[in-house]
């Protein structure tokens, strides 16, 4: 009898323990709907982004068969299209203006929350969209990397709303997630997803939720992998460099890039505090001149400025085509025309289309050393330049190549080295710089509503630390 009762109890413990290993195996209820969360959101990101590029690949080739139809044509249709655009955008409201990653990073400053219904919101993922690719139809010169950040956010942040979490935390990772998602399906690149996300938006990444926004950020790629099919923006371009051999030709570059790289970032920064009081009073005048800008330097460069400059690092890339200096130094100075618009639009493919132009320049003065490999370094080099993020870029660069991992090496040393001399001229990573400024409401009015002003305590003042917390 008393062998029995011990049996029963035993028994009983055993499954009393099964059944919380087994609840704490599967998680809770709330732990699924924050998963579940996370997957939707991740496959809508995909489907929006995929969307996003076919349209903005529409509105790319469109513009080029007007160039080639005449190239007197953008004389007219750039500037009525950046009039038409920037007048749209201040009736839909100034929110979607610009890359789009500086807003991200305000809004996940804890002093900010408060703008995050208005700066991710539905109607910012249409005005991005909508916008972008009527930039890319007129000819600006920028890229959809960005705006996917944005819409990718938006997009995450507004499922969350649905899904109702409750966790506090929960929010700073959804935003993270859906902008590293963004980059992931953008590029097809997943990994390079994962490194921005740690990389860019390292002072909101929750380690609660780590392995759940790596997997968004995957599956998003997932997503376009299976619309699109495995591809890499640049293929598979031929050429290598030896570190050890060809270490003069990746210094150079690297130094060369990063100086430049610099020196862009400077000079947008500066260049929009200078603007920012004129295109506040006469916003019209100031996109018209900066459009006339934009045309002339397509008409000395035959056409080569406009755009995202996808067409012109490939032509590069094949090592056939002998690059100058003209192109690389009239696309950063379309960029920053474009940018000073203030149309919405992306820095990170105009950059990779400079720092190809820089590097099958510098690749000339090595002939020993292979010019595609010189030109690869060259663009990792010069976005690390501009963006101060160098494992972002060396790893951007390797996946658009096919993952050449032979090349993994000379692309991070230059990209670091880069990185370097780019803080010698502007010390502060670009978008950090943006966030800055918009956070002052110098890029955009950002003061709090009065009847919310009461509503959290204010921040203490000479928190440089929390202030630090995204390094943008």
């Amino acid at each position: 009898m008393k062998n029995r009762s011990r049996s029963s109890r035993l028994l009983r413990y055993y499954l009393f323990r099964t059944r919380r290993l087994s609840k704490r195996q599967l998680g809770s209820w709330q732990d699924w709907k924050l998963r579940a969360v996370f997957w939707i959101g991740a496959v809508l990101v995909g489907l929006l982004v995929v969307a996003f590029a076919w349209v903005a690949e529409l509105a790319s080739h469109t513009f080029v068969q007007l160039h080639d139809r005449s190239p007197y044509l953008p004389i007219l249709v750039t500037p009525l299209g950046m009039l038409l655009i920037v007048w749209l955008m201040r009736q839909l409201g100034t929110e979607s203006q610009g890359s789009g990653i500086p807003q991200v990073l305000v809004v996940l400053k804890q002093r900010y929350h408060w703008l995050r219904p208005t700066f991710l919101s539905l109607r910012v993922i249409v005005g991005k969209f909508v916008l972008t690719c009527l930039g890319l139809l007129c000819g600006a010169s920028i890229g959809r990397e960005g705006p996917s950040v944005h819409m990718g956010a938006a997009m995450m942040y507004s499922v969350g709303q649905v899904g109702r979490l409750n966790q506090k935390y929960v929010d700073n990772s959804l935003i993270v997630a859906g902008g590293a998602a963004g980059v992931s399906a953008a590029f097809n690149a997943p990994l390079a997803g994962i490194v921005f996300a740690i990389e860019e938006l390292s002072g909101s990444f929750e380690q609660r939720t780590s392995g759940t926004l790596i997997l968004a950020i995957i599956l998003s790629g997932v997503v376009v992998l299976m619309i699109m099919g495995h591809y890499s923006f640049f293929g598979h371009p031929e050429g290598t460099l030896d570190i050890t051999r060809d270490w003069a030709a990746i210094g150079v570059t690297g130094l060369v890039c990063g100086l430049f790289g610099g020196l862009f970032s400077r000079l947008l920064i500066k260049g929009s505090q200078f603007l920012s009081p004129y295109a506040k009073a006469h916003p019209y005048r100031v996109v018209l001149l900066c459009a006339l800008v934009l045309v002339f330097l397509g008409l000395a460069t035959g056409g080569a400025t406009y755009g995202s400059g996808y067409q012109q690092a490939s032509t590069l890339l094949d090592g056939e085509h002998p690059g100058n200096w003209s192109f690389a130094l009239a696309k950063m100075s379309a960029t920053l025309v474009s940018y000073f618009t203030g149309i919405p639009g992306g820095l990170f493919s105009p950059s990779l289309a400079a720092g190809a132009g820089f590097g099958n320049v510098i690749g000339g003065f090595f002939p020993e050393s292979s010019l595609v490999g010189v030109t690869l370094v060259a663009m990792a080099a010069f976005l690390a330049g501009v963006i101060q993020r160098p494992i972002t870029s060396f790893v951007i660069v390797m996946e658009l190549t096919g993952n050449r991992h032979d090349i993994l090496l000379p692309l991070m040393a230059g990209a670091f080295l880069a990185t370097v001399v780019a803080k010698l001229v502007w010390s502060r990573p670009l978008y950090d710089s943006l966030a800055e400024r918009l956070s002052d409401g110098r890029g955009m009015a950002l003061e709090k509503p009065r009847e919310k002003a009461d509503d959290k305590p204010a921040e203490p003042e000479g928190s440089k630390e929390a202030e630090r917390q995204l390094p943008g």
